[in-house]
């Protein structure tokens, strides 16, 4: 069996250690802050060390990427950075268990908190934490449906994006289209059709069976069910159908 060569592993070492460098103090940092203490404190750029920015979508140094994702984060609450901290450190590998019991601690007390205040990004990647570190299998499985949920909407966006004028914000509806779908069934592909607009109840059912998790796992259930609620009120496809659906009776959002 071979062996790196010693400056290898040295690299690699170092490597390991900026990227987890003084994640202790920085966790150490909120030991003697109240969620609530948090909650009332508005990040501004006094928090954040103007001079260390970088233009690093992802910087090894633990320090600097902290730092980047603060200056990004202003105006949010310090709670909602000290959430997205923890899923950092997580997945820097430090001290899992340890950050993962404070983790689920968090979302247990502030659920409606967070859920009302961290964007998609933050909530998809706090349902990606729960499904790689939690031993409630039921969690992990409904909290699938979110991730699922958004990576193929966000396929779908990017082929459109993909498809689009380079010029062109937005591409317009095409009432001849538009009609066909109001008219009936359209096929898609393999014995699938395209969304029925205006009277379609297939979103309704998907949301009413949503609610039945809620008896294997509160948590993830408000958490699967309030992204699905956002989803409503984005530039996003369901937002299209949502403004073209006619049917009060198999409508899917909550307003």
């Amino acid at each position: 069996m071979t062996t790196s060569p010693n400056w290898q592993r040295k690299l690699l070492l170092v490597f390991r250690s900026e990227k987890r460098l003084n994640a202790g103090k920085i966790i150490k940092n909120y030991e003697s802050k109240s969620f609530d203490a948090m909650k009332a404190t508005t990040l501004t750029e006094s928090m954040c060390n103007i001079e260390a920015l970088t233009d690093e979508r992802k910087s090894t140094d633990l320090e600097k990427h902290l730092n980047n994702l603060k200056y990004q984060s202003l105006g949010e609450s310090e709670l909602c950075f000290y959430h997205n901290t923890l899923i950092i450190l997580m997945r820097r590998k430090y001290k899992i268990d340890y950050i993962f019991a404070e983790f689920e601690r968090l979302w247990l007390a502030e659920s409606d908190y967070l859920l009302e205040n961290l964007s998609l990004r933050w909530i998809v990647s706090a349902c990606d934490t729960f499904i790689d570190h939690s031993d409630n299998t039921h969690r992990a499985a409904i909290l699938m449906n979110v991730v699922t949920l958004m990576n193929t909407l966000r396929a779908y966006e990017t082929k459109n994006f993909l498809q689009r004028p380079v010029d062109a914000d937005s591409m317009p509806l095409i009432p001849e289209k538009t009609a066909m779908l109001y008219a009936g069934d359209l096929p898609l592909y393999n014995g699938l059709t395209y969304f029925r607009i205006g009277t379609d109840d297939s979103l309704r059912n998907m949301r009413k069976r949503y609610h039945k998790f809620y008896k294997a796992d509160k948590l993830a259930t408000n958490m699967l069910l309030a992204v699905f609620e956002k989803l409503q009120h984005t530039d996003s496809a369901f937002a299209t159908l949502r403004a073209l659906h006619k049917d009060d009776w198999s409508k899917w959002w909550l307003d």
